[in-house]
């Protein structure tokens, strides 16, 4: 009898014990409600389980505690905003702090945008604040680990659509972007570029992005402005007016024109002194891999595409046959 007895016991016991780990290991509301939890870099796990138990994601502090320590994961729980559901138990979430399963956000950059853009993109997205962007896209470090030839990184924060963790550093996104620009680099074009010829290729195709609306005169509007590049002539491109302007405008005057500043093409000669926006793979490869064509000048057929000319004579019949608004609308002369 005393060994049917201690039996009973001992299966008492544990059940004892499985249903009170089972019950502590449930969520204490089954109603599935999912909220963002923050761990924050330094937080000890007596400070993290206090925070989960006043958000109701857990039955017992102490119980929390003690699945981290029995589990050996107190310095492996990693900092970051986690998705949790009311329903989760305390092992599962547990698990999720380990991993390092931190919430995420999705957004697309569409190619032709400025640094600015960008900035107001992420802060709608609630992602970033504009100015701890701007001025990641100026951090010296990143532009040094990049070599990137300019003051900021215009022209580098490669358009294409992101997965990161919702507290993601700006500066840790300024460097995921200028990676993902170089990767595709990479898969076009194997050699190695000097700071010159970087500067020149990435600032053309930044022109590039902005003048063509068809990706088949992708190459035919980088070749145009090549050639005249070779022949001494400004660029004369209406799009780096709308870069001084800092807006769109649906058609330039020619007092625009007029405007005093290093990236008037109509005014300066030569490149401007950077790129005036961050261009997509098709721009880059046009860049890199010009059509071979004399064409000197082009103008707006209003309908996305463009006329080319190799002759002063050529364009300007171009320009009373396509604008004859006398409002500039893309044209180079």
């Amino acid at each position: 009898m005393k060994k049917y007895v201690l039996l009973f016991v001992v299966v008492a016991f544990s059940v004892s014990i499985f249903a009170g780990f089972q019950l502590l290991n449930s969520s204490p509301n089954e109603k599935i409600s999912s909220a963002l939890f923050t761990i924050e870099k330094g937080q000890n796990i007596v400070q993290i389980a206090s925070n989960l138990k006043k958000k109701g994601f857990i039955r017992s502090e102490l119980f929390f505690i003690s699945l981290i320590r029995l589990s050996g994961s107190a310095r492996k729980v990693k900092s970051g905003q986690y998705n949790l559901h009311s329903g989760m138990r305390s092992t599962d979430i547990l698990q999720k702090f380990v991993r390092g399963v931190v919430a995420t956000v999705k957004f697309t950059i569409p190619e032709g945008f400025i640094i600015q853009q960008i900035a107001d993109l992420l802060e709608k997205e609630g992602i970033v604040s504009p100015d701890q962007f701007i001025e990641a896209a100026k951090n010296p470090e990143i532009l040094e680990k990049y070599k990137i030839p300019f003051n900021n990184a215009e022209g580098f924060l490669f358009p294409d659509t992101y997965i990161v963790a919702k507290d993601l550093a700006a500066e840790h996104i300024v460097d995921f972007m200028i990676e993902r620009f170089f990767s595709n680099l990479r898969k076009i074009s194997s050699r190695k570029y000097e700071i010159e010829e970087m500067k020149k290729m990435v600032i053309i195709a930044s022109l590039v992005e902005k003048e063509a609306q068809l990706d088949s005169e992708r190459p035919v509007i980088s070749a145009v402005f090549y050639n005249r590049l070779e022949k001494g002539k400004r660029l004369e491109s209406c799009a780096t007016i709308q870069y001084i302007l800092g807006k769109t405008k649906e058609r330039l005057l020619y007092s625009d024109l007029k405007i005093e500043s290093p990236y008037n093409t109509y005014l300066n000669g030569g490149l401007p002194p950077g790129p005036i926006s961050n261009p997509g793979l098709g721009s880059l490869k046009a860049a890199i891999e010009p059509a071979d064509v004399d064409y000197l000048f082009f103008v707006s057929k209003k309908d996305g595409s463009h006329y080319f000319s190799t002759t002063y004579e050529e364009h300007l019949e171009a320009i009373r046959r396509y604008n004859q608004s006398g409002k500039i609308g893309h044209q180079i002369s």
